[in-house]
């Protein structure tokens, strides 16, 4: 196959673009050992680049994981008593099991086969574990003999392990009346939907499904008021629905309706109050313009900035992304596909996805198949994409504007475009209308899935999802709007980093001032609101099929059955809903899968005052970070290809930097130091400068001489930078396979002091490493002197320092348990130590001495971190990977555990689907109902969405259930992680934090990232 190295290039950037949003020191004096606890004599390191290093050596073939799977033991069958039975809608049972596990075990399902339409909750009031189980009037079956089987979780020392029990029960009930029934049955359910019964190894994800199928059945079943839902064991939640909850954020949308739909399932209506405000009489934050004039005049050319010309057809508020070859776009959505967007949501551990790609390319009437191959840079000369807010996942206008050469290859392969969807989209309609001096044509169907609008204006085409985003397009290109190619931000950004680069992104000042807008905040929580009200219909038809054993026939059924109210086929607003079981709930506002773009709402005049007051809590909380400026973001990219190889370049620089970030902890450790890294050769490595003004530096020398007892500890001597990094060696693999069980069968069970003294072992064993810069060796001898001395008096007897061995005439130091200690500390004399050495001006530190002898080789040949200068990082993070060998393995290892873990949420999102329309046969099906009802679908830790339902639950061929889990050989064979471990050779990132030319109270500064991904052809 050819390399696609472009596409990998194109895919970072753009998941990058579209998620971004937001003195003089001593010099080293030489010093040689006092005694043997202190390191050789430093030798002189060297400049330049780094010198050619040893290759990892042969450890042999790596260890291997326990695959396999998991089955419960099974237990002999047994007899459960029948206690009660009751007609009231319904037949309700109540069965007392027979206890045949400790009493530390948990039953924590029970599966009945027979009938098979029953759902069984558990009841532990009173101290005994009862099954209660409803079948529907329906079905037919009055259950004269119930079947089943009771999974318990036993938490044993031993480890973890499930127990199967198989039971019957005959005979009559001895207690047929019992009118509180039903009630019970319905509290238990509501319970268990929450998860309330479970222990708490095994929480059930939440899900806003659960949310509102707990209280809606309490409703539907019992009648009950809203005022009765709080009489359920469910815990009394405070109203968590108020507006300023949803105007936030955009990256709580599931927690958001979760409270919403605990509201809406017990009725609790949401009435905001009367629109009594202006709009315009909201207050948004108060921030301010940079001086961009003054900034760009500041800066050493103010005019070598390369042009955007696209920029004179993006308007200034939205936000822009371009890219010079439309290949390079194309391909980035099979990239993205591949391993991209499934790796993101791994490391987001998102077990439930929305295929973006999908529904854009539809709404736009796009197709990839054969597109670069037929226009490509013949016929596209380049292409941007714009829009006009963050919302992506929830709903969003995208416009993207082509510079053509050929315009009528490109008239002609996007007709060929629209007749497939055509094929494939019932109610297809073209129609036009005219905006100015132009007619867009729009092809649309009924259910907005194709909303593709078209515009041409010279050499530009111009294709939207959204009538009010071409309008501002055409409108921008036509200089009736403010263009973002004559905004002062953007001039300064082109400016100050200035270059032609194969793409650009951008964010300005007025895109970001427009997201913090009154407009948009209460537009997006009134869109939330509304998804809502959207996603009632399809709760509620999958509540149906729980109750029933089967779909509803149509929404009377649901209304008729007490899940679905009529008014709830209204928004609060007055607009109507349609909906039937099976397809999507749709209304002006959309669908749960595809809200209507916010540029496309009316604007509304008139808010509440709770709207006002959720937006000036709002923008009090934004102002506590972003406290003076409104200030944008550029991304920068490049590919730089040799060869079978290449290396995508992703620059991105933000202004300002946020407070109370991670960055902004960052920054306390640098301070104002830079550093230049030498690159490696294996392994991971992390490299920090360290300011003479870093508070860390600080608050560490205070803290050591605090609990050290001496002022003669502290960070003195400690010079430009650190050091924490790995080398690539097996004993990563063998620590993971000891440890890790989310990605393989349980270890056999093992004593604690054994377990223990092994994993010390392996620990020793370990490459890692630390190393930094020893700017007054005399302070470190003294440092460490002090450090022994206390040692020495804390633990008098335990500890043996001393040198160890020689390297390149440098002595070894090892600090670690005395072989004559007492007691069990003895034990691991030999199983973990430390080791230590001072090689020229760096003191490392490793637990294997190998380790650190190879180590000791960079640092004396060239390779450890120096001073910077301006304009260079101040942090920077480096890791190569390679098939076969322990970095590669580990990576892959622990992104599988990564995604694993995830994968409570998507058993729990999948049994809701499957066991709500129980006609869902494959896992097109399980993806269509999960878009129709949720907006998403549930993901394996494959990235596949084969699930179905069986005793145990819901669980996938690859990976089993929860109750009998699998665990395949990884990299699992066509996953996104081996798609991800095949293309990816190495990293580097760096991070700097710049003070910006002009002079200026505060001084500006930007916060300038850098990734560097190395990429390998496909084989």
């Amino acid at each position: 196959m050819r390399p696609r190295h472009r596409s990998l290039l194109a895919s970072l950037a753009l998941t990058c673009a579209l998620q971004t949003t937001s003195c003089k020191q001593e010099e080293p004096a030489s010093a040689g050992p006092t005694e043997p606890a202190v390191p050789g004599e430093p030798g002189t390191p060297t400049e330049g680049p780094t010198t050619p290093r040893t290759a990892p050596p042969d450890e042999g073939p790596l260890p291997e994981l326990r695959t396999g799977a998991a089955e419960p033991e099974r237990l002999p069958q047994a007899e459960a008593e029948l206690l009660a039975h009751v007609q009231d809608g319904a037949h309700y049972y109540e069965l007392r099991l027979p206890q045949a596990w400790q009493d530390a075990d948990t039953v924590v399902r029970v599966h009945v086969q027979s009938p098979a339409r029953g759902v069984a909750v558990l009841d532990r009031l009173g101290g005994e574990t009862k099954v209660l189980l409803r079948v529907p009037l329906a079905s037919g079956d009055t259950a004269a003999t119930i079947e089943g089987t009771a999974f318990v979780f036993a938490d044993r020392a031993e480890g973890d392990r499930w127990l199967a029990l198989p039971f019957t029960t005959k005979g009559p009930a001895e207690d047929p009346a019992d009118a509180e029934l039903p009630r019970r049955w319905t509290q238990a359910f509501s319970d268990e939907l929450r998860g309330d019964t479970r222990p708490w190894q095994l929480r059930i994800p939440s899900h806003p499904w659960r949310e509102f199928a707990a209280g809606r059945v309490w409703v539907a079943t019992t009648g009950g008021s809203t005022g009765g839902g709080v009489t359920l064991g469910m815990p009394a939640r405070p109203r968590r629905t108020e507006l300023s909850e949803l105007m936030h954020t955009t990256t709580a949308a599931t927690s958001m309706q979760e409270a919403l739909q605990h509201d809406r399932g017990l009725r609790l209506g949401f009435d905001p109050g009367p629109s009594t405000v202006a709009l315009s009489e909201l207050v948004p934050p108060s921030l301010e313009e940079h001086p961009w004039a003054t900034m760009t005049a500041a800066l050493p050319d103010p005019e070598a900035g390369t042009p955007e010309p696209l920029a004179a057809a993006a308007p200034a508020d939205f936000w822009y992304l371009r890219f010079d070859d439309i290949r390079t776009l194309l391909e980035v959505l099979d990239e993205a596909d591949a391993w991209v967007t499934p790796v993101a949501h791994i490391m987001e551990e998102r077990a439930e996805v929305r295929d973006l790609a999908a529904r854009y390319q539809a709404q736009l009437g796009l197709r990839r198949s054969g597109l670069a191959k037929t226009l490509g840079h013949t016929v596209v000369e380049r292409v941007a994409i714009v829009g006009s807010d963050p919302y992506l996942r929830e709903g969003s206008d995208l416009t993207f504007v082509f510079e053509l050469s050929n315009q009528t290859v490109f008239d002609t392969e996007l007709g060929r475009h629209m007749a497939d969807y055509r094929s494939e989209v019932p109610g297809i309609v073209e129609s036009s209308f005219t905006h100015g001096a132009h007619t867009v044509t729009v092809q649309r169907d009924p259910t907005g899935r194709v909303r593709q609008h078209r515009a041409t204006v010279g050499d530009l085409a111009v294709v939207s999802n959204s009538p009010g985003a071409i309008r501002a397009v055409l409108d921008a290109i036509d200089g009736k709007r403010r263009r973002l190619a004559d905004e002062p931000d953007l001039a300064y950004m082109l400016a100050r980093d200035p270059g032609a680069h194969g793409g650009f992104g951008f964010l300005s000042d007025r895109f970001i001032a427009q997201v913090v807008s009154p407009r948009q905040k209460v537009m997006a929580a009134r869109r939330q609101r509304a998804l809502a009200e959207l996603l009632t219909p399809g709760y509620a038809a999958l509540l149906y099929g729980w109750l029933e054993g089967q779909v509803p026939a149509d929404t009377e059924a649901l209304i008729a059955a007490g899940l679905l109210d009529r008014s709830e086929l209204r928004h609060a607003d007055g607009e109507a809903i349609t909906f039937e079981p099976g397809t999507a709930a749709r209304s002006a506002w959309g669908s749960p899968a595809a809200l209507t773009p916010l540029i496309d709402l009316e604007a509304p005049v008139m808010v509440s005052e709770e709207e006002r007051r959720a937006y000036e809590t709002f923008t009090r909380s934004y102002q506590d970070y972003w406290r003076q400026f409104i200030d944008p973001v550029a991304i920068r990219l490049d590919l730089e290809e040799e060869g079978g190889a290449a290396e995508a370049v992703i620059d991105v620089r933000v202004l300002p930097l946020i407070s109370g970030t991670d960055y902004g902890e960052l920054e306390e450790i640098v301070g104002t130091q830079r550093i230049e890294v030498p690159t490696i050769d294996d392994g991971l490595q992390l490299v920090w400068a360290v300011g003479a003004d870093s508070d860390l530096r600080r608050d560490i020398d205070r803290s050591a001489r605090m609990f050290g007892g001496s002022e003669d500890i502290g960070l003195g001597w400690l010079g430009d930078w650190v050091v924490l990094g790995t080398l690539d060696r097996r004993s990563l693999v063998e620590m993971i396979a000891l440890v890790d069980d989310d990605i393989q069968l349980p270890a056999p069970s093992q004593d604690g002091r054994r377990r223990d003294l092994e994993l010390a072992q392996h620990a020793g064993r370990l490459p890692v490493y630390a190393a930094a810069h020893v700017r007054n060796p005399t302070a470190l001898i003294t440092t460490l002197t002090a450090i022994r001395a206390t040692v020495n008096q804390v633990a008098p007897g335990m500890v043996e320092w001393g040198e160890h061995s020689r390297h390149r005439d440098h002595a070894i130091v090892r600090v670690g348990v005395d072989p004559k200690a007492p007691g069990e500390a003895a034990e691991y004399a030999e199983a973990i130590a430390l080791y230590y050495v001072q090689a020229g001006d760096a003191l490392v530190l490793a637990l294997d001495p190998k380790v650190l002898e190879t180590v000791i080789d960079r640092v004396l040949d060239g390779g450890a971190p120096k001073r910077g200068v301006d304009g260079g990082p101040q942090f920077v993070m480096e890791a190569r990977l390679a098939e076969g060998r322990a970095s590669y393995t580990a990576a892959a290892w622990a992104l599988q555990g990564q995604a694993n873990r995830s994968q409570g949420s998507a058993r729990a999102a999948a049994e809701i689907l499957l066991r709500g329309d129980p006609g869902i046969t494959s896992a097109d099906g399980l993806v269509a109902r999960g878009l129709a009802y949720f907006g998403t679908y549930p993901v394996s830790a494959s990235g596949r969405s084969d699930f179905t339902l069986g005793p145990h639950g819901a669980g996938d061929p690859v990976h089993g259930t929860e109750i009998a889990p699998a665990y395949p050989e990884l990299p699992v064979e066509n996953s996104p992680i081996e798609a991800l471990m095949s293309r990816l050779t190495g990293v580097r990132a760096s991070v700097a934090f710049d003070h910006e030319p002009a002079k200026m109270e505060p001084p500006a500064r930007s916060l300038h990232t850098q990734f560097r991904v190395h990429l390998g052809g496909d084989d």
